[in-house]
């Protein structure tokens, strides 16, 4: 329990400060204060701990947008019905760019809403502000990077994309 207290106020600190960060430790930040719920509710993640992907940014607020992301999977789990329920994170770079892909099997996201998914105050749940995805958007601009989402198979995909850390881009930042 205290391992848990300890990780959520590590999680909640208030550096906004841009540093290179690991993507990989960003994300295990973010499953580290999901964990209890991903196991009460059945969750299977399959992410492969890569720590070699440096980004620059705040690392607190790229475990937000991970945060968030898994939140709206467990939802959609939760209303759909879903019972063999699994997340994947993969993470992979190309020759700019680190793309970190969250993938669920909770079912599609309704067409015509992708669209609009990132703007503010655009809601498809109940309860919800509709401001999330739009926080996820702008963060990811932040870092000069871009997200998009799209449907699978059997579910949706998230898809964070943001720049590598180069020591020598550090110096026009």
């Amino acid at each position: 329990m205290s391992r848990s207290n300890n990780d959520v106020r590590k999680f909640n600190q208030s550096n906004k400060e841009k540093c290179p960060f690991s993507v990989s430790d960003s994300i295990e930040e973010a499953l580290s204060v999901f964990f209890s719920i991903l196991k009460n509710q059945d969750i299977h993640v399959d992410f492969e701990y890569r720590g070699l992907q440096m980004a620059y940014g705040v690392p607190n607020e790229f475990s937000q947008i991970v945060l968030h992301i898994l939140t709206n999977a467990r939802e959609s789990f939760v209303r759909n019905h879903i019972q063999n329920r699994k997340m994947k994170i993969q993470i992979y770079t190309n020759e700019n760019l680190i793309v970190v892909e969250i993938t669920d099997n909770a079912g599609d996201i309704d067409s015509a809403h992708i669209p609009r998914l990132f703007e503010p105050n655009f809601n498809t749940k109940e309860h919800g502000t509709g401001n999330g995805l739009y926080i996820t958007k702008m963060i990811i601009e932040k870092m000069n990077g871009f997200v998009k989402v799209e449907n699978t198979e059997d579910g949706a995909r998230f898809s964070l994309s943001i720049p590598k850390f180069a020591s020598e881009n550090n110096a026009s930042l």
